[in-house]
């Protein structure tokens, strides 16, 4: 059967977005058109500046598998190197004139007569895709708190996400909210910097050793030039993160209370005061809350001149902040490390489906998707970094290209034969169903505090099995679980 051409549309530039825009490229599928918000490729690699940005997966993993750098300086990406590694895979597989910088989407609607997608962007302009591929990931819009008096403050103010890098905090009182992933990057990096450093912990987060280290200049040498080096390092590295899987089930408690007793060694090991080491210790089961990364996060919280405060924000002040517990915190610069809409999965787009159903009322009580990736009612719409497809215990970029090559699957699908492809709603509930069924005998559901569940308690955010078994489930297309509507034959059977 003769393939017509089909143009896609791509949300994001991201590991997502490039992921996406490469494998249609890599298999004929060259109409399609990159919208970024921001002025380079990276997604939030471009996006996350502030002190100590890096990652805390390894590099040869936190790749994509068909383009392994082998000239990282450590063993963790800093963020500057993960952002010029994105620039240069954009560059290297020809995507980079396929995007529209500084362009924002506003909305996307399907329009079943014509079975296409119709994308309008910030400056108003429409353009019509027969596909769309959302790549705007789960942590691309910083959330600020909504508190009284954030308007009052006479000093500096900004999120994690939006570093202000004019404002000097030499000799500065700082005030950090929040005490996550941003935050355990964030204090060591400026606390020799600052005259005094107070950090408004929301939860304790379990928080363990990072691995790291500078590479050796000969084995960089090494893996670029020995054939197979670079892949025998990045399957060798995979399949040790890949061994912990097992690891967030509910059988697997005593494993993890092992973790707790070793990582509460490493905080008596790290912090002299009891008081504080208390403080710091989580009430809940490791692993059912991202577990951080650090050498340096304990040793700072340590320091004379910080102050470790346990009482959420009741509201800002002109010189500062007031605690729930009445503690007035002084402060020239306040950063709010508070995350991201994790939740509210493609907001603030508008997404409209068939019959004009609105996405995001449709998610009003948590997303849901098939494999992650399809929607029922919404055709032709495929998510990168889609409801339940977080990566946990091995690397995302994985899942990425799973995703990308499942979407791939069903456009030439939707090439081959015209119209539009819908997920049947019993095939979505029977999915969610086994799903969250999985997911209640793992550790995510033992009760915790984080975004990795809606304030009801379903999980929305990671996949709960192996990479492998998520490999598996999207090797291919099972099209009898999809409607296909739009074409003549099927307009004929109307």
């Amino acid at each position: 059967m003769t393939s017509r051409a089909v143009s896609v549309a791509i949300i994001g530039a991201g590991f997502g977005g490039l992921a996406a825009a490469i494998e249609l490229d890599r298999h004929g599928i060259h109409d399609y058109t990159v919208f970024e918000r921001g002025d380079s490729a990276g997604g939030v690699w471009r996006a996350n500046s502030y002190p100590g940005a890096a990652c805390d997966v390894p590099s040869p993993i936190y790749s994509l598998s068909y383009a392994l750098e082998t000239e990282w300086s450590r063993r963790f990406g800093t963020q500057p190197e993960i952002h010029r590694y994105l620039v240069h895979t954009a560059d290297q597989y020809g995507v980079t004139p396929r995007i529209r910088f500084n362009t924002d989407v506003t909305s996307a609607a399907f329009d079943e007569e014509s079975g296409r997608w119709r994308v309008e962007t910030a400056d108003g302009a429409i353009t019509h895709f027969d596909a769309l591929i959302c790549a705007t990931g789960q942590l691309s819009r910083p959330k600020l708190p909504e508190l009284e008096g954030m308007d009052t403050f006479g000093g500096v103010q900004f999120h994690s996400a939006e570093w202000d890098h004019s404002v000097d905090l030499t000799g500065k009182r700082v005030a950090v909210v929040g005490s996550g992933a941003s935050a355990v990057q964030v204090v060591p990096a400026i606390v020799d910097q600052v005259e005094k450093l107070s950090v408004v912990q929301r939860s304790a987060y379990w928080v363990g050793n990072k691995w790291d280290r500078r590479t050796n200049p000969t084995v960089r040498r090494l893996l670029g030039t020995i054939p197979g080096l670079a892949r025998w390092q990045h399957n060798l590295e995979w399949l040790w993160y890949e061994s912990r899987a097992p690891f967030v089930a509910r059988w697997a408690e005593p494993v993890q209370i092992g973790f707790e007793l070793w990582l509460k060694f490493k905080i008596r090991r790290e912090i002299r005061d009891p008081a504080l080491r208390a403080a710091v210790t989580p009430k809940y089961r490791f692993g059912c809350n991202r577990v951080l990364l650090s050498n340096a996060w304990y040793p700072a919280l340590d320091r004379d001149q910080v102050t470790l405060h346990s009482h959420g924000v009741e509201r800002v002040t002109e010189h500062g902040l007031l605690l729930s517990d009445g503690t007035e915190v002084a402060a020239d610069v306040i950063v709010w490390c508070t995350g991201f809409t994790a939740s509210e999965y493609l907001a603030p787009m508008d997404i409209t489906g068939r019959d004009g159903r609105n996405l995001h009322a449709e998610w009003k009580s948590g997303p849901y998707a098939h494999l992650g990736i399809t929607v029922s009612g919404y055709p032709n719409l495929f998510l990168m970094f889609g409801p339940n497809t977080g990566s946990i215990t091995n690397t995302i970029t994985f899942m990425l290209e799973k995703q990308a090559r499942y979407s791939r699957m069903a456009i030439e699908r939707i090439a081959e034969r015209g119209g539009w492809l819908d997920v049947r709603r019993e095939a979505q509930d029977a999915y969610n169903e086994q799903l969250q069924n999985t997911l209640q005998r793992t550790v995510f559901t033992s009760g915790c505090p984080g975004w990795y569940h809606t304030d009801e308690g379903k999980v929305i955010a990671v996949w709960p099995g192996s990479h492998v078994g998520y490999a598996r489930a999207t090797r291919a297309v099972d099209f009898s679980q999809y409607e296909h509507g739009g074409t003549r034959e099927a307009m004929a059977e109307r």
